[in-house]
């Protein structure tokens, strides 16, 4: 069990830049795909390509019964947009009959299925290049607050 869980591999564990980074675009990705056990695949994702498993995990609740419905929809506007439909939701009138309901749904259906991948591919990028940024930014800040610390430990410089 120990192994399955990657003990042995530090990268699931330890916060580094790129393990964290790549946690939070493997969560974002598999979040936007209407997928049972999503935390379950984004664990299994983050083992198999190394990043760090807690941020892919909870990265993954991206996606919740909040959130789902305006992301799906953001997905169907994106797919519309590149298959060239118009970026509205079609109008359906609950008096249609079966074939028209069928043709509907495979009208609305392309650009969704289109538009799931696009945004969660866009996302993975997005959380992956925000996360190595914001690391980075943290780290310099890091970096001036010592320098500034050390300039105010030595005290002003006094002439020999």
């Amino acid at each position: 069990m120990a192994r399955f869980l990657g003990n042995n591999t530090p990268q699931l564990w330890i916060p580094r830049r790129r393990s964290v980074a790549l946690g939070a675009a493997i969560g974002a990705v598999v979040s936007i795909v209407p997928l049972p056990a999503q935390t379950l695949i984004a664990a299994l994702l983050a083992v198999r390509f190394k990043a760090h498993l807690p941020t892919a995990v909870v990265v993954t609740f991206l996606s919740n019964p909040l959130t789902a419905l305006p992301l799906w929809g953001l997905a169907w506007m994106l797919g519309a947009l590149c298959l060239g439909h118009p970026v509205g939701w079609p109008a359906l009138s609950f008096s249609t009959s079966g074939a028209e309901w069928l043709s509907w749904l495979q009208g609305t259906g392309r650009p969704l299925l289109l538009g799931m991948p696009l945004l969660a591919a866009l996302l993975g990028i997005a959380f992956f290049g925000l996360t190595h940024m914001g690391w980075r930014l943290a780290v310099v800040r890091q970096w001036h607050g010592r320098r500034a610390a050390r300039v105010l430990s030595e005290g002003p410089l006094r002439p020999n």
